[in-house]
Order: structure tokens, then sequence, then C-alpha cells
């Protein structure tokens, strides 16, 4: 397997430390590759034949990594075993653990192995997950195993962003090695891409309801304050979680966590919720070409299962949808479907956020999301896996809420060097201040050559797909390109108009 130059530099790391560590690193950078890779540098050195463990969050990363397995170690299908639900293969070189079955049993086996007088190289993919008490206890076997022990561990993750990360960084050793979003671009391991903040609005009804939920939000957390000033200051992420765990205590400062928690439910809810999302999601889709393959997340079912009927609608056959609600079987078909290219639009939750992988994905709209900056690089991981082509994502957020200083903060976490383009979604169209002067020179240029009214109606639609698309930001000689290669009166439309915005950005109008 050919390494990019961090894997290298990584595996390195690695090896100085034991062969223990947590490896921090972007989404479609080739954490699985890595992972393969120490598996093979790890059996060059140990004393006794070495059996690797896999723990994955999820049932369908277990054939993934089953079949990446077989891809490029070259394991015959006798040496690969899945621990999952009803299946419970033993005994195999390399084993693969769904952490629900993991919980109870992978410390146990691992005991058995070494016991047995094997090595143990322990993969732990997406490791940010296994630091609750629950998950935790696939460790339980560290607390027993003697210092010399042939006992190796990688963790895998985008971001191990958790309040309990001693749990996980005892048994499976400290990071070694953080390769981030920005690095990937730079390296060209990832793909280009534009990114599109856009701005909606409440409607009149939802924004008093926010309004209402916020002035006893900030009520409650004055005299939660009050009872818990440590509190002050904290991190949201860490905040939230002490918040729930003093929840579950008696007395007052227990009663505001609850109501805190509570409130903040119901207020980000209602963001989530919110109508315009829906309708400007849909309208990105209308003004992007019909070839391309769009996923689009939600935070929530409800609204995944909305915005996924109001597709069908208007592109009937073309739109899948995938949650956690749904049954195996469902899942797997509209993914294959989706790869195969049968549906080209996927409405998706939190159950695609991590380790799905997914190549031909050519945007992504992010028509709600959490706070977590850890799953803003999941959902951009989906896209960003390396091709030719520039890719499109989409950050939709309601600009009378706190969601514009959270998605500036976690644009920020993922350390990225890229333009912003910031459109705000008024009335069906998508508005853009500087843009808008482009547009009025480009207009006035062509009416003052050719005053035709039909013209100028077909050249002010494709300015709007123009601003939309981001292909305004294209180099001249790109687009110069890309016009004289067209072979529909349409396509020649709309490079034209791409080209004179450019023409303008340029100061060449």
């Amino acid at each position: 397997m050919l390494l990019y130059s961090w894997q290298t530099e990584c595996l390195k790391a690695w090896a100085k430390n034991g062969y223990r560590g947590i490896v921090n690193a972007t989404t479609g950078s080739g954490k699985t590759v890595l992972a393969l890779t120490a598996v093979k540098q790890l059996e060059a050195v140990a004393d006794s034949e070495l059996r690797i463990k896999i723990v994955v969050p999820q049932t369908f990363l277990a054939a993934q990594w089953k079949e990446e397995i077989r891809r490029s170690l070259g394991a015959g299908a006798s040496d690969i075993g899945i621990y999952s639900g009803k299946r419970k293969d033993q005994g195999r070189k390399y084993l693969i653990y769904v952490i629900n079955s993991a919980r109870y049993n992978l410390a146990r086996h691992i005991l058995a192995d070494l016991t047995g007088g094997f090595s143990v190289l322990l993969i732990a993919d997406e490791c940010h997950h296994y630091g609750s008490a629950e998950n935790n206890r696939i460790f339980d076997f560290y607390k027993i195993i003697d210092e010399t022990a042939p006992y190796y561990a990688l963790g895998l993750s985008a971001t191990p962003e958790i309040v309990d990360f001693r749990s996980i960084s005892v048994p499976l050793g400290r990071e070694i090695y953080a390769y981030d979003l920005g690095k990937a671009l730079n390296d060209r391991i990832i793909s280009r891409f534009l990114l599109f903040k856009i701005k909606l609005d409440f409607l009149p009804n939802e924004r008093e309801e926010y309004n209402e939920l916020s002035i006893d939000l900030t009520k409650c957390l004055t005299a939660l304050r009050k009872e818990r000033p440590e509190l002050d200051g904290m991190p949201a992420p860490l905040f939230f979680a002490s918040l729930q765990k003093l929840a579950q205590k008696g007395g007052e400062a227990a009663r505001l966590a609850q109501t805190t928690l509570t409130l903040s439910y119901k207020r980000r809810a209602l963001c989530h919720m919110a109508a315009e999302r829906p309708l400007c999601a849909i309208s990105i889709i209308k003004a992007l070409p019909a070839r391309l393959k769009i996923i689009l997340f939600c935070e929530r079912i409800q609204a995944a299962e909305q915005l996924y009927r109001g597709l069908l609608k208007l592109f009937p056959g073309q739109a899948g949808l995938y949650h956690s609600k749904m049954n195996d079987s469902a899942r797997r078909n509209v993914l294959q479907q989706y790869k195969e290219g049968t549906l080209r639009l996927l409405v998706c939750c939190k159950a695609l956020d991590e380790g799905l992988n997914i190549p031909s994905t050519d945007a992504g709209i992010i028509v709600s999301a959490s706070m977590s900056a850890r799953q803003r690089v999941q959902r951009l991981g989906r896209m960003l896996r390396r091709s030719d082509e520039i890719k499109r994502i989409y950050f939709l957020y309601i600009g009378e809420s706190s969601e514009d200083r959270e998605l500036m903060f976690g644009l920020k976490a993922l350390e990225i060097n890229l333009p912003v383009i910031a459109l705000y979604y008024y009335k069906d169209k998508m508005v853009n201040a500087e843009y808008e002067k482009l547009r009025e020179q480009v207009l006035q240029y062509v009416s003052s050559n050719r005053n035709n009214p039909e013209l100028l109606r077909v050249l002010n639609k494709n300015l709007d797909l123009v601003l939309l698309r981001g292909d305004f930001l294209m180099q001249e000689p790109v687009c110069r390109e890309k016009l004289s290669a067209v072979n529909t009166v349409i396509e020649r439309n709309y490079w034209a108009s791409a080209l004179y915005v450019i023409l303008a950005r340029l100061g060449k109008l």
C-alpha cells in the first residue's frame, strides 16, 4: 500500500510510542489504510503470532473493515470474523466487534488471547465513542494485564473531543499524531471545495417562541451559575456534560440543571425544525446541475422525513432516506442505490455521520447540525474524499439564533483557510451584496450592447445559478474552456453568464 507522507510520519510516531497511541486525523485522509499498514508493521516485530481486534460503533463499518482487510492485506474469509448481534465469530486472526456486542466480551477475549500466547493489537475505530461508562468496559482487561504483556493499540478518530478523554487515552495511549482538514486540503488528499454559509430567517411565530425560550434560559442560567460558579466559562461540550451529571443529583442546582437542559433542547429543536430549512435546501438542489449526487444532512428524523417527502414530489425516483429507525435491510438498500447512482439525493441523520465511504458525492447540504465541531468534520468528510471535481458544501443556519456564532466557531475549529461564500435566503432567492454589484455591472453591459428583454431575462436567471454554484470564483481560462466545450444552448448560456461575472469581478468587463 502506498502511503501519504502524513501516514508514514504517523506510523513512526506510533512505533516510537511503543506501538500505542491515538491518531486524530480528518475524515477521508486514510485512517483505515494507516491502521492496516500498522498491522503489517507490527507483525514484522511482534514476538508471537498477532491477533487483531477492531472495534467499530456501527454495524455497516464492520462490513467495510472486513472488505478492506481482504482487499488490502489479502486475508482469506476464514481469517476474518465479525462479532455483532446474532453473529459471534471467534478464534479468527482478525475479529471485528460492533461496540454493542463488544462491551461485555472484548476485554475477556483479549485476556484469553494474551494468556494463550498471542500478541494483541486493538484498533479502536471512531474511538471518541468509547469514553462512556458502558462502552469503556471494553478496556477492563487493561486493569489486569502486566506492563510487559504484548498488547498494542491504535485509536482512530476525526476529532477525539470527548469529556472523558482520559478513559480511552490510558488503554489506547496518548494522542501521537494530529492531521487536520486544512493540512489534508493543502496536501491535496481530499477534494477541493467551495463552502457556502446561508442565513435563514425564522417565521414570525417561530421567532416569538425562540425569544421566549431564550429569556427563560437566560434567567435559569443566571440562577444556576450562582449555585455552581465553577460552570462559568466552561466550553460548551464540557458544560452540557456537567449539566447532565448535575441533573441526576438532588437539590436546587439539580433542578436548575434539568430546566436548563430542557429549555436548551426545546430551543434547539425549534431551530432544527424551522420551516425555511427544507425550502432553502430544495432551492439549492434546483439550482445545481441535475447530474450531481447530493447528500442532505438533518439533525432530526422528523425533519429528514419531511424533507424527503418534499423531494419525492419534486424529484420522483431520485431521492432516498437513511436514518437509525429504519431497519438494516432498508438502510443497506438505499445506500446501495445511492452508490450505484439509481438515487442521486440522499437525506440522512446522524446515522450517516461517521465512517461510511461514499466517494461519489458531489455536494453536501447541512440542512441542520448540532454545535459539535466533530460532527461537522464527519459530515464534511462524507463529501471530501479525493476526486478531481470541486465539491460544494452548504451550511444552513438561522441568523436570529445562536447558530451563527456556533457555526463560525465550528468552522474555525476545522482550521481551514478558505473563502466562505455568505448568502442570505429571502423569499426563495439567494442574496449576496457584493455579488449584486457584479450582477448590475453585467446587466448594464449586456443591455447597452444588446437591448433584448428575453436575453436579459435568461441572463438574470443564469446569474442566480452562477451565485449559488459559486462558479463566479472560477479562473477565467477554466471558464472559457468550459464555454468552448458545451454542446447545448442551455449550457452555453450558463457559462457565458458565468464568464460575464468573472470578467466583472476581475475588472475586465
